[in-house]
């Protein structure tokens, strides 16, 4: 299990500030939800690609001494299941659904030297097109219930955007992130090119599973 965690920085400064970094401890275990029992457990190592470079990072890793399970903290700039980083994957996603762009212009934007390969560009665009309808709910629901101006909430106004999931949710990403900046200080400095990061880290933390 992963407990995806901002660190409020990329993989090179993760990478570089490494030693500097503040773990944060879980107050409950995830598997066993018993209060105040987990203590380190080390790190491992994972590769993570970017556009043109591979990195090797350091994962911290806690240990539940109720249920004997481990928990890892997982940079937000990664995702599960996936060894490209997030931004790389970012990109490839925008261009086919905000762009409209079709497979091989998709291609030729994205992809270095063939990397990521047509199959992987593929792969990463079915799967957010299959999750991101719970993820699109999940962010009306909660701008609903926090921010019910969001020009997102309005099912007639043209201000409320696309109705395909992929697009949909890549939109609103940008609403729930121009909220949560007036809630967290620590968001100031995040842009269009974060929201994904955010969402990622945002919706992880309230169980919605995989994204991407």
């Amino acid at each position: 299990m992963v407990i995806v965690t901002d660190f409020g920085c990329f993989v090179h400064e993760y990478i570089e500030c490494f030693c500097q970094l503040v773990f944060p401890r879980p107050e409950v275990c995830p598997h066993c939800h018993v209060l105040d029992v987990m203590i380190g457990h080390g790190f491992y190592e994972r590769k993570a690609l970017g556009q043109v470079k591979v990195y090797v990072l350091r994962i911290k890793r806690w240990y539940c001494k109720a249920c004997h399970q481990t928990v890892s903290l997982l940079p937000s700039f990664l995702l599960r299941f996936r060894h490209y980083l997030l931004d790389v994957i970012q990109s490839v996603v925008v261009t086919r659904f905000e762009d409209e762009a079709s497979w091989a212009q998709v291609s030729r934007r994205c992809a270095v030297d063939g990397a990521p390969s047509s199959r992987t560009i593929r792969r990463w665009c079915d799967s957010l097109a299959e999750h991101a309808s719970a993820w699109w709910a999940a962010v009306q629901q909660t701008l609903a219930k926090h921010n019910a101006a969001s020009p997102l909430l309005d099912p007639l106004g043209e201000a409320a955007g696309p109705r395909d999931a992929p697009r949909a949710l890549l939109q609103a990403a940008l609403h729930l992130l121009a909220w949560a900046k007036t809630r967290w200080p620590e968001l100031a400095n995040y842009g269009l090119a974060d929201r994904l990061r955010f969402l990622w880290h945002w919706g992880a933390g309230r169980g919605l599973g995989r994204l991407i």
